[in-house]
């Protein structure tokens, strides 16, 4: 049993003054649109920020569209606005009313800039770009950060709005490369004169990181030549290769843009949050009031459905961020920051139990692949290679309650009891010395299908399985049958073939090897021509292992976690509860808490009066029922009565309670964890054990 105690990164616990309630306001017309401007008042203005308890807000420098909502001495500027500086009357509204103004401002994609340089366009490899039809709404142009003119752009309207207007920070849209790859003529020119072939994914990839590692580093020279100590926000870089732009001290603060309803789905945030939380920098959940995405004027969520994205938010240890997007003459419309009023003033009085409150962990999701990769499936024009097995994994550890993070594999994994590794991560030799080393450590492994295999090889990594491969099997859908002493010893199905969707490999383990065969392959007999049925039916038990255990080692021959998120087969999960149970026997919380709910853990120091403080956070995520294809609705949600919660922490708690009412709670010791029940969760609660 691994002796590690569980993971709090302090760095967490001082990033800054950063707000809790932002509002990042969208605001994108061209000369077509009326009035732009006309119905802004500055008065009104900050006191409908002031009633809805926003802190923070990011307002607009130059729209997609191309134009600038200032007067820019290079242009150009939106002509026919009813307020010539409205980006200056919104930053003085703003610090009238006490709120911290950031300022957007999107790269690459400008309507305007497509149009007068097509050579500045990425091209795709089939030599189409991202332009739509004349006849088509906007959507990003994807212009080619690989281009001096382009780039000379944004710097001169970069330093002209920091250096005018008194701003906390710079707020980057549409910045990194679109899907992390490039044709054009530039970028063509320079990887083939390195010597390289543009047309390597690999080579893609990592010549786009450096592209958008420069344009950090370029823009960062340039804020801090005119107004030092100006932050630097870039939308969408919470991705694979974000490790380099930290280190070199490029990255202020991260915000995850993740609108549930817009998308990117409810799986998305929590797992890139889970990412962005180990770089010891401050990060925000971002959703939005619309009922659907950007631009959907008439769209307002419920308040319940806005509670509840919000407290999965800080239930990560992030800020909150809400999009919004007045109608054109740019007032701030009563009704939606009625709404924002009502979730924020909840968080406001919950702000003294988040800030400086870190997570807690005990496991990580272990990844690996190339640059500008997206840990989750996504919206289509991001690269998702791991998308499928990742958020499978997340999701199964999700609904068991465990405390995890996601981690690329430069990080020091070494530090948690047990860690994941996805099945398409391919673990080369470097990462399989440092695995081997960790179990032989007492730490535990749980990894499945091709993540077993050396650098995707013939040969299994684990020491124990070296010699196990046998090829892949030869059917597109075998069987497994639960048969071995551990988890077929209390099951209804250990005489039950399980088809396995997506496919296995074949291991044989020596009987003498001192590895526990949980499971085997039953493989279908040959398909008779006359066969109609939709998959051939089971045929022999063979003696290929399927479900193994060794030492400290759980594995699977089959792609586990993705067939999981493929196909939501409860077998797939059974299989994987059963080997984490072995693995991690003693999590840092048992609940009662539905699979639905996510439960997570946070720790605070709290002062002389308090000391420190556990914090539990659960959020109470019961859809209304809803068909294939549909939004989730979380409107009228089912209360979660007498959750149980033992927190198995080494501590000496005095008191629990919860923390928006104050109500107290009966805590007690039972074996090694704190057990307190919570009467009711509606939307969302947060134990505190003092």
């Amino acid at each position: 049993m691994s002796a590690r105690a569980p993971w709090i990164d302090k760095r967490l616990r001082d990033v800054g003054d950063r707000p809790w309630r932002k509002i990042h306001l969208d605001f994108n017309f061209g000369k077509a649109s009326p009035g732009v401007g006309s119905d802004f008042d500055a008065d009104e203005f900050v006191a409908t920020l002031e009633r809805s308890r926003v802190n923070a807000i990011v307002v607009f420098a130059k729209s997609y569209y191309g134009y600038c909502y200032y007067p820019s001495e290079l242009g150009p500027v939106l002509p026919g606005m009813a307020v010539p500086d409205l980006l200056g009357e919104n930053v003085k509204a703003c610090r009238r009313a006490g709120v911290k103004p950031y300022v957007y401002y999107t790269i690459n994609w400008d309507e305007l800039l497509a149009e007068e340089h097509p050579e500045w366009l990425v091209v795709k490899r089939d030599r189409t770009t991202y332009q739509v039809a004349f006849d088509e709404r906007p959507l990003w142009t994807a212009l080619c950060i690989n281009h001096p003119g382009l780039i000379d752009i944004v710097k001169q309207h970069t330093r002209e709005v920091v250096g005018a207007y008194d701003i906390e920070g710079m707020w980057y849209d549409m910045s990194s490369p679109i899907r992390g790859e490039c044709y054009c003529w530039r970028c063509r020119k320079d990887l083939q004169e390195a010597g390289l072939d543009p047309f390597d994914l690999s080579v893609q990839r990592h010549h786009k990181k450096r592209l958008f590692t420069q344009l950090q580093r370029d823009l960062r020279e340039v804020i801090e030549s005119t107004r030092p100590g100006t932050l630097l926000d870039f939308n969408g870089q919470v991705v694979l290769g974000l490790r380099e732009r930290v280190e070199l001290g490029l990255v202020d603060n991260l915000d995850i843009e993740a609108l549930p309803t817009g998308g990117w789905g409810y799986d998305y945030f929590p797992i890139h949050a889970r990412y962005a939380r180990t770089f010891g920098v401050s990060f925000y959940g971002q959703t939005a009031k619309f009922a659907k995405s950007w631009g959907d004027f008439g769209g307002l969520k419920h308040p319940t459905q806005l509670r509840t994205e919000l407290a999965g938010i800080v239930a990560q240890g992030a800020r909150c961020a809400i999009g919004d997007e007045p109608l054109p003459g740019g007032r701030l419309e009563p009704a939606i920051y009625r709404t924002v009023g009502k979730v924020y003033a909840e968080i406001e009085r919950l702000e003294p139990y988040l800030e400086g409150a870190v997570p807690v962990t005990e496991a990580a999701i272990v990844v690996d692949g190339l640059p500008q990769m997206h840990l989750d499936t996504g919206r289509k024009n991001w690269p998702t290679e791991l998308g499928e097995c990742v958020a499978g994994t997340a999701q199964l550890l999700m609904e068991q309650h465990v405390q995890f993070d996601v981690v690329d594999a430069p990080a020091d994994f070494e530090r948690y009891r047990l860690v994941v590794i996805p099945d398409a991560v391919q673990v080369g030799n470097a990462l399989a010395e440092r695995l081997n080393a960790y179990l032989e450590d007492g730490g535990a492994v749980l990894a499945s299908h091709h993540a077993l295999r050396r650098d995707g090889g013939e040969e299994l990594w684990p020491a124990a399985l070296k010699d196990a491969f046998r090829g892949a099997s030869p059917f597109e859908l075998p069987y497994v049958l639960i048969a071995g002493p551990v988890l077929g010893s209390d099951t209804d199905y250990g005489d039950f073939n399980f088809v396995l969707y997506d496919g296995a490999d074949r291991w044989e383990v020596g009987e003498d090897s001192g590895v526990i065969v949980h499971a085997r392959l039953n493989e279908p007999e040959p398909v008779l021509p006359e066969n109609t049925d939709q998959y051939s039916p089971p045929g022999h038990l063979t003696d290929y292992a399927a479900v193994v255990e060794a030492g400290r080692l759980g594995a699977a021959s089959f792609p586990l976690s993705t067939s999981f998120y493929r196909h939501g087969y409860w077998i797939y999960r059974e299989l994987f509860t059963r080997l984490l149970g072995r693995l991690l026997p003693e999590p840092l919380i048992r609940t009662n808490a539905p699979m639905s709910a996510e439960v997570t853990l946070t720790h605070q120091q709290a002062g002389d009066d308090h000391g420190e403080r556990w914090l539990v956070h659960i959020v109470n995520y019961s859809p209304l029922r809803s068909g294939q294809h549909r939004y989730e609705h979380f409107e009228d949600p089912i209360p979660l009565r007498d959750t149980q919660i033992a927190l198995a922490v080494d501590a000496s708690i005095t008191r629990a309670y919860l923390a928006d009412s104050g109500l107290e709670l009966d805590v007690q010791r039972a074996g090694d964890a704190w057990q307190v029940t919570v009467p009711e969760t509606v939307c969302g609660s947060i134990v505190v054990f003092e």
